[in-house]
């Protein structure tokens, strides 16, 4: 079809191409309900561009689509645990928002030699991605020398020696990044939901809890005062919402000896909240706020999260820079949480319609950051 449509006289191309990438575009979004209200809008012009017209045309023309592989190279020590910070590369962020230009296959489990005796020859693009505890920079650029090299887990952004960031840091300019996407857990019980004949998914005025509430209290004191907050106002409020606030954050994930949501339970009241509470932890930016968008429902922050330069507890600065023009719930403080929900819900109407510009926000800036990410 890409062939034909190089083929065709110049006047026909563009809207021949638009047709297509709108229809691709539906297809990709995975959803009646989202699909119907895209297409019920007019995209503007730059919107348009967005969709990436390049990968409808011949491999021939001056814009073509190149099918190159970029090898993602993670690296471990010998007993290692499972890094969720590697989620970006084993759920689908890559391939469903990049440019479609390359494939990413996954080395897992790759060396990290501190002899340095065997460094890996690869002349295609690629990248070696560890945590400074797993491999130090220095050792992963040796191991991988014709690769970028990238760190992870880097919550107080103190490694300044890599090409790309798991976490974003004003004060680190010059860096790739990389946004954390959602756990490969919640993502894997996500789709696994989703995956149901019965499942459909709800716009906010077909949610059943106004608001979740689903966090660990002991990363941050801000999570705390939260904690007291919900405790103390849940029981003068009509709102329906989930809280399961557990008193200490562990690695165990879906163990049944933990205070901690199973990673199903969790993304099935995600799936049915029209609000998703995202108090910072040690680091503002979280897996909540990806797996809360995915999953519809829209993150809720106070400013001095969204918004702060940089707090003592954690030295990245403006971590959640890239969040400032989302369409979100920004509080002045949590106090304001049960009269700002309660007021929200009074136009139903109205949530339907910021979840969908919600949904249109984020695939725009995660196509750019992946693509920025590529280049």
């Amino acid at each position: 079809a890409a062939y034909f449509l190089i083929k065709m006289k110049q006047q026909h191309i563009f809207l021949l191409s638009a047709v297509a990438v709108l229809a691709w575009s539906s297809f990709l979004h995975g959803n009646a309900y989202l699909s119907k209200a895209v297409n019920n809008t007019a995209p503007r012009q730059e919107e348009h561009r967005s969709l990436r017209l390049a990968q409808f045309l011949d491999p021939n023309s001056p814009t073509p689509r190149i099918n190159s592989t970029m090898t993602i190279y993670l690296a471990k020590r010998a007993r290692p645990a499972p890094n969720p910070a590697y989620s970006i590369f084993k759920t689908d962020i890559l391939q469903r928002y990049g440019s479609g230009r390359y494939d990413f296959p996954i080395r897992e489990n790759s060396r990290c030699d501190k002899s340095c005796t065997r460094p890996l020859v690869d002349n295609a693009p690629c990248l070696a991605v560890a945590s400074e505890r797993d491999c130090e920079s220095k050792y992963l650029k040796c191991n991988y020398p014709q690769c970028k090299i990238m760190v992870t887990n880097d919550e107080k952004c103190q490694a300044k020696q890599h090409d790309v960031r798991g976490y974003y840091s004003a004060g680190i300019p010059n860096k790739a990044y990389l946004p954390l996407g959602p756990r490969l857990d919640s993502w894997t019980s996500s789709h696994k939901i989703q995956s149901s004949p019965q499942f459909f998914f709800q716009p906010p005025s077909k949610r059943q809890f106004a608001f979740n509430a689903i966090f660990s209290q002991n990363t941050d004191m801000g999570r705390q005062v939260l904690a007291r907050i919900i405790e103390e106002q849940h029981g003068k409020s009509n709102l329906t919402i989930f809280k399961t606030m557990a008193e200490i954050w562990t690695q165990k994930v879906n163990s049944p000896h933990t205070q901690q949501l199973h990673t199903d339970s969790y993304m099935e009241v995600l799936l049915d909240s029209v609000f998703t509470l995202a108090p910072a932890g040690h680091n503002p930016e979280c897996y909540r706020l990806f797996e809360a968008v995915e999953a519809g429902s829209i993150p809720v922050l106070i400013k001095n999260d969204l918004y702060a330069k940089q707090r003592s507890q954690y030295s990245c600065k403006e971590s959640l820079h890239h969040w400032y023009d989302a369409p979100i719930l920004v509080l002045d403080s949590w106090n304001d949480l049960f009269p700002t929900v309660e007021r929200l819900m009074g136009n139903l109407e109205a949530l339907d319609e910021m979840q969908i510009k919600l949904h249109m926000w984020y695939d725009e800036y995660m196509r750019k950051v992946v693509g920025d990410f590529e280049e």
